[in-house]
């Protein structure tokens, strides 16, 4: 009895201390609203990702964990550099194992880890001999991928004023024996590269804040900060901030090798192996892994539901793919993603296996490991034992065009030929060459490959460029999963999550795209793949594969050897109907039934309904831009028949109302049970090829100036500053988001009588306050 009454006291202990650690933070976190004077209607961006962190486990710099020491590491694999990278798509890691390879040398060592993996506390322990480099991507409306969370919210814990930030408690190295409290980063040197995109009002705000606290804390930067932008070319910013750097860095290090002097070392080595088993299905883990959680790492194969098309008698394929998630344990919020991982074509299979010289051993077993013993992955791939096809098709990305920095390292030193070797400098050196011709062209490796073989058979060479397969492996980045904004609601769909997609298909404009039977038409990886799970379940033409590794069915309406050599078969729409190996539900295919699963997970976003249901919103959602506000509506519609909610509009826009207006009958029905309660609310269209002159959502917002400044006005006889109503807007950022947030700082500032300049600061406040939600992409 003593033993019980002792241990419910230190429960009873241990509970008053967690409740006070969440207390304090809380209240820091929100002092100036609790002691300003002013009331705070809700909580901004910044506050809420604070808020989760402060309700975490707070680590102590006293709880030393070996594994977690990035320095003992380093020391002990004899690195002298280490790359730390916060990616949330894989760029970002790509750029890392990239750098790490460009910058290698025997003064030069560097080593790429995962922040999530390791302490921040550590960081103070590098040494004067020793360097960080960030390779920082930012996330939403300017937040840290989730990888670097953790070190972000120790770096910047008040992230509306990083400066006023507290000082982290790292953990004091024993060889520093001038460590200073004040400045605990001092003699710590690191490099700075950040990914962003520039239609985003906080472009690469995650780099700079991390830049800005190192700086502050007394860490000295080598070079200057780089900063890539997606939406203009991330690949020569990369390449500009790298040959600016790297001299720097080596000089730094006492490395006098010039960049670019030795082709750079292998990462991976490639062994044919005899394996009884080879894992070929694509597959993130073992059959008999007990997964806990699932997640990016571990995704759950997810039985897909309802696959169909939205659009039939439009000419793009606009797709509706719904999930069932029921036993995995994940749960999603309206406003969340979901991450789907595809499967490449087998026409881009087919024709890298044929420019490597791989057809004939593409499905003998293989092991892929690292070269490097220390290296942090020791394996490419999630599996032990693969396949040179599968590798290629469930595991690498292959389809996308060649950066130039990697044609002149991994391509060009194997040219044999002066044609190859004229080729490729041209396209290495040349960037004008190389934007017309690969990103032109969309040149994958493939392509690009024989792009080359063209120009030696055009010049009677003898010699032919022969890449080993260990530098395709090298060159192509890890197949990442493509996230989707959920379109249904947890709150009517909990456990069916559902995708809205239009199918990605152009033509390439380069003269060298059109080298193959597909000809210079492109199709985008994921969408194609949610296509064919579309056509595989409504009973498209598909053959079983009967070879022990090649597994599964082949969904293809003209089934050939080499898919890359048949000439494509194109549907009523002119897309090309791309073939796909694909591995049917379990027992499916026993019963005469076609059943899929996709390997799935979700991903937590900020894009969330106000918590106050009687809050008005305002929606602008043109095309799949509609898919996370069609969630949005079916809440509003489930809770209107509860309570109250306030004044819905969503401002919908497409090419034509006959043959794009996607779930119209679902949503006027949801909008009658709204407008039971909030009769105002309604549904405003913008067809743009229904008239003569184009009309798009952004002019519909000023046709509808009237009801858009009452539902902001939530009451008030004024604004005099930022609405509390809610706006969300989805879909294109470089124009579409950019027109909307114009014509919504217009129209404001007509209103209220205020300059347009002003209205934009408003604006721009809802943002930071929360009340203006982007979910956009380029």
């Amino acid at each position: 009895m003593a033993v019980a009454t002792a241990a419910a006291k230190i429960e009873w202990a241990d509970m008053v201390i967690v409740s006070g650690v969440v207390v304090g933070a809380a209240t820091f976190l929100f002092r100036r609203t609790l002691f300003g004077g002013k009331r705070m209607a809700e909580l901004t961006i910044a506050q809420k990702a604070a808020l989760v962190q402060a309700k975490a486990p707070v680590a102590s710099a006293n709880e030393y964990n070996a594994d977690k020491d990035f320095v003992f590491k380093m020391r002990k694999a004899g690195k002298n550099v280490v790359i730390f990278y916060g990616s949330q798509t894989g760029t970002a890691e790509d750029f890392a194992t990239r750098l790490a390879r460009d910058i290698q040398s025997p003064s030069v060592r560097p080593l790429v880890l995962d922040p999530e993996l390791y302490d921040w506390q550590c960081l103070a322990g590098l040494g004067d001999d020793e360097l960080a480099i960030f390779v920082l991507a930012t996330a939403g409306e300017g937040e840290p991928t989730d990888n670097m969370e953790a070190w972000f919210n120790a770096l910047a814990s008040d992230r509306e004023s990083p400066e006023d930030s507290e000082l982290p408690e790292f953990r004091q190295p024993e060889d520093k024996a001038d460590f200073d409290d004040s400045a605990p980063l001092q003699g710590v040197s690191y490099a700075m590269f950040g990914l962003g995109n520039n239609t985003y009002e906080q472009f690469n705000h995650h780099a700079r804040v991390v830049d800005q606290r190192m700086l502050a804390l007394g860490a000295a930067r080598i070079g200057e900060r780089g900063e890539g932008d997606d939406d203009a070319d991330i690949e020569e910013d990369f390449a500009k901030w790298k040959e600016a750097t790297l001299p720097a860095i080596r000089k730094y290090l006492g490395s006098s090798t010039p960049v670019g002097e030795a082709a750079p070392e292998a990462t991976w080595k490639i062994v044919e192996v005899e394996a009884k088993k080879a894992w070929i299905r694509g597959e993130f883990y073992e059959e008999d892994e007990a997964v806990s959680t699932f997640d990016a790492r571990h995704p759950f194969l997810a039985p897909v539901t309802s696959a169909l098309e939205l659009t039939p008698g439009a000419d793009r394929h606009t797709l509706h793919v719904e999930v069932d998630l029921a036993g995995s344990g994940l749960r999603y919020e309206s406003g969340d993603h979901i991450g789907v991982y595809p499967t490449n074509a087998e026409e881009e299979v087919d024709l890298l296996l044929g420019a490597l010289g791989l057809r004939g051993r593409a499905d003998t077993p293989i092991a892929v490991r690292a070269v490097d013993p220390f290296a942090a992955q020791q394996s490419l791939f999630p599996v032990d034992t693969t396949t040179y096809r599968a590798a290629f098709r469930h595991y690498l990305e292959i389809a996308a065009p060649v950066p130039r920095a990697q044609i002149k390292t991994l391509v060009a030193p194997y040219a044999r030929s002066a044609a190859a070797r004229e080729l490729l400098g041209r396209l290495a050196d040349d960037k004008d060459a190389h934007a017309a011709v690969v990103a032109g062209g969309c040149l994958s490796l493939a392509r690009l490959i024989n792009a080359v073989h063209a120009a030696e058979a055009a010049a009677a060479e003898a010699e032919r460029l022969r890449l080993p397969v260990e530098a395709a492996f090298e060159l192509c980045p890890r197949l990442q999963a493509r996230l989707y904004s959920i379109s249904s609601s947890a709150r009517a769909s909990p456990e069916r999550p559902s995708i809205t997609a239009v199918v990605l298909q152009y033509d390439a404009r380069a003269p060298a795209a059109a080298d193959a039977a597909m000809g210079a038409r492109r199709c985008g990886v994921a969408t194609n793949y949610l296509l064919g799970a579309v056509r595989y379940l409504r009973g498209d033409r598909a053959e079983p594969l009967a070879q022990p590794l090649r597994a599964g069915c082949v969904l293809s309406e003209s089934p050939a050897a080499d898919a890359s050599a048949v000439q494509p078969v194109r549907d009523g729409k002119g897309h090309v109907l791309q073939s796909f190996t694909l591995q049917p539900a379990p027992g499916s295919a026993c019963d005469g039934r076609r059943a899929l699963s996709l390997p799935v997970f979700i991903r937590r976003s900020l894009f969330r309904l106000p918590a106050d249901a009687a809050t008005p919103i305002i929606m602008v959602g043109p095309g799949t831009g509609l898919a996370p506000m069609r969630g949005f509506v079916q809440e509003r519609a489930l809770l209107a028949r509860e309570r109250d909610v306030g004044t819905t509009l969503l401002f919908f826009g497409a090419r034509t109302e006959a043959n794009d207006f996607m779930y119209r009958g679902e949503l006027e029905e949801c909008f009658g049970e709204i407008q039971k309660v909030a009769p105002q609310s309604r549904i405003i269209t913008a067809f743009s090829r229904d008239q003569p002159q184009k009309i798009y959502v952004q002019h519909r917002l000023l046709e509808h100036s009237d009801l858009v400044y009452q539902t902001l006005l939530c009451g008030q006889q004024k604004l005099g500053g930022p609405s509390r109503a809610h706006i969300y807007v989805c879909g294109d950022a470089k124009c579409m988001a950019k027109d909307v947030s114009k014509a919504l700082a217009t129209l404001i500032a007509e209103r209220e009588g205020v300059a347009e300049d002003v209205a934009a600061k408003w604006v721009s406040e809802m943002r930071k306050l929360s009340r203006y939600q982007e979910d956009v992409w380029s």
